[in-house]
């Protein structure tokens, strides 16, 4: 049908579920794909680290990092024509007080104040390091619209486009239920000199993303976004398609260990399970050459030498994975833990070393499958078993993971994707309280050695405070420097988690790097600005822009009161994951002598 227009044809494949952006810290598919789209923020944090102004002009840190101000730029108008304004900040953000306040802020924002039709401030109770995506990555709602809805976590225009009102370059057009959605280009979008040379934007559900390379290769889709590395062979060297990923490898592949179950409480069991799992073999072959191996820390070393802690490094470097299973026999065995008839071991108390391993299916499922099925050899050789192998889905495993009150398990294998800083896995991961689905929820850390976790939790909050990068870098070595001999949680491998394959042969001007980062999202969505923005039909050629009809100047929204307090329980540093469908694949992988 839209053969002739100038469609970005996006294939995702994992379901939206609402467009009510109060809801976005439940629905990862909201937040991560479709809510640049919907709304624009004040400011773009761009994945080639650039800040560029956007509803707002430049910004100001003053007091000491204790107020972030915002002057928004005079030409922001709403899609009905009204103007955007620094009241309706103050009204996004007392909606989000109400209804959504994400627990990273709880202690640190206070208000959000304007001080003028054009100027807003942000006041903290410390300096913040991530200001520039939590405050200046903010989405605005319109006010006018907003105001006059009874019940604002009700609200919802995912069924009914014409309800959309947007500052954004593009509107909601129409739909067809759970298969795609279309975004028209606003001919009367005020920021100019940005403006799309593309029609629109059509988002495509695609349930399978085994099927992402034949609908690029047939040209039904113009991009794929998170597309995994083990379909590249079947699009590499293809005409009329690109690939980009990320220079160096920082999705995170982790193994948590429940600490509360003796003996994995011990830190030297954990060293010596951390040694046993051949890291090399399992980002060589499982991850297809395409994994780091990971090192006594939540960061990538190699790709930010920055974080760089010599001491931190895996201890099985250099050896050969007998040499590493010998050494960690040797642990277990100066720890009194022998080995019954069968090979497992037992403690001097009797307990048995024999748990069970529970497994997020998605995304990557046959690589994740493969991985947690050699890492349950590699506990077999120094006299660990696994007693029930789980595989569970994203939902499943987040609940059994994180949430559930009584976790029976004894590692759980999951995954985080890019996050829009280097440091944010290793920060966020032991802050205590727990925000979202932290790692320390999983493994309990924070009760059984609970004088080193708050030390921990005590340097990610200080390096939270930090506006100087230099100082927030040496918290975190602090802060390896202590995880590298407890390690709760094991890390694996690396991997790209986010690649995107387009076709070149309609769009052109394809600058993944210029997308945005999006809160937790770190990785570039082709959605976003400012990609979106510069894709190139091929063959474009400029056209006069059409001049807005000048509205009169407005009178400020009123502050509002008197919003109902009921707090909904949400997850904003989220696991970057897709939930994705994608098939049960039985993979087993022979394993060779070493």
């Amino acid at each position: 049908t839209y053969a002739e227009e100038n469609i970005l044809r996006v294939a995702f494949d994992h379901m939206v579920s609402t467009f009510n952006i109060l809801h976005a810290p439940r629905d990862v598919t909201l937040s991560g794909t479709f809510a640049s789209l919907l709304y624009e923020p004040l400011m773009l944090n761009l994945i080639n680290g650039s800040l560029v102004p956007w509803l707002a002009k430049s910004w100001e840190i003053l007091d000491n990092g204790l107020r972030y101000v915002f002057h928004l730029d005079e030409r922001a108008k709403w899609s009905d024509g009204k103007p955007v304004t620094a009241y309706d900040v103050e009204f996004t953000w007392n909606l989000t007080f109400n209804y959504a306040f994400p627990s990273t802020l709880q202690g640190v924002l206070q208000a959000v104040r304007a001080v003028d039709n054009y100027t807003v401030e942000f006041i903290t109770t410390q300096p913040w390091a991530r200001w520039y995506s939590e405050f200046g990555g903010s989405v605005v709602l319109p006010a006018h619209i907003w105001s006059k809805i009874e019940s604002p976590l009700s609200y919802e225009f995912i069924n009914d486009p014409s309800k959309h009102v947007t500052s954004g370059p593009f509107i909601y057009d129409s739909f067809k239920a759970s298969e795609w959605w279309l975004f028209r280009k606003r001919p009367d979008y005020w920021k100019t000199e940005v403006m799309p040379k593309i029609d629109g934007v059509m988002v495509r559900y695609v349930g399978d993303s085994s099927l992402y390379p034949l609908l690029l290769l047939r040209g039904e889709v113009d991009v794929a976004q998170l597309f995994p590395f083990y379909l590249l062979g079947q699009v590499m060297g293809k005409p009329n398609i690109a690939i980009w990923t990320f220079p160096e490898p920082v999705a995170t592949e982790v193994l948590a260990i429940n600490t509360r179950l003796y003996p994995l409480n011990i830190p030297e069991v954990r060293q010596a399970i951390d040694l046993a799992i051949d890291k090399v073999s399992i980002a060589n072959n499982h991850f297809m050459g395409f994994g780091v191996p990971g090192n006594r820390c939540l960061v990538n070393m190699a790709a930010y030498p920055e974080f760089y802690v010599p001491e931190a490094a895996w201890l099985g470097w250099g050896k050969t994975h007998e040499e590493c299973v010998a050494e960690a026999n040797r642990i277990l065995d100066e720890l009194g833990f022998t080995r019954g008839p069968d090979g497992i071991r037992v403690t001097p108390n009797g307990t048995r070393l024999s748990f069970k391993y529970i497994v997020q299916m998605a995304p990557l499922t046959a690589v994740r499958l493969r991985s947690s099925e050699a890492i349950v050899n590699y506990l077999k050789e120094i006299g660990i078993e696994i007693s029930l192998y789980q595989p569970l889905s994203p939902p499943d495993y987040f609940a059994s993971a994180f949430l559930a009150p009584t976790k029976d398990w004894g590692f759980a294998q999951g995954t985080y994707g890019e996050y829009p800083e280097a440091w944010y896995n290793q920060v966020y991961s032991y802050l205590t309280p727990a925000v979202g689905l932290s790692q320390v929820l999983a493994t309990g850390w924070d009760i059984t050695e609970p004088e080193v976790a708050a030390q921990v939790s005590d340097l990610s909050r200080s390096a939270l405070r930090r506006l100087n990068y230099n100082e927030l870098v040496e918290d975190v070595k602090q802060i390896i420097r202590i995880y590298k001999d407890y390690i709760p949680s094991i890390c694996i491998a690396f991997y790209p988690f986010t690649i995107l394959v387009y076709r070149t042969d309609k769009l052109t001007n394809w600058h993944p790097e210029h997308s945005t980062k999006w809160g937790p999202f770190g990785f570039p969505i082709p959605t976003r600005p400012l990609i979106v923005n510069e894709l190139t039909p091929v063959g474009w050629s400029p056209t006069p822009t059409p001049t807005p009809t000048p509205s009169p100047t407005p009178t400020p929204s009123p502050t509002p009161i008197g919003l109902p307090i009921e707090q909904i329980a949400i997850i904003t540093v989220f696991v970057i994951v897709i939930i994705a469908a994608l098939g049960y694949i039985a993979i087993r992988t022979k394993r060779k002598p070493k």
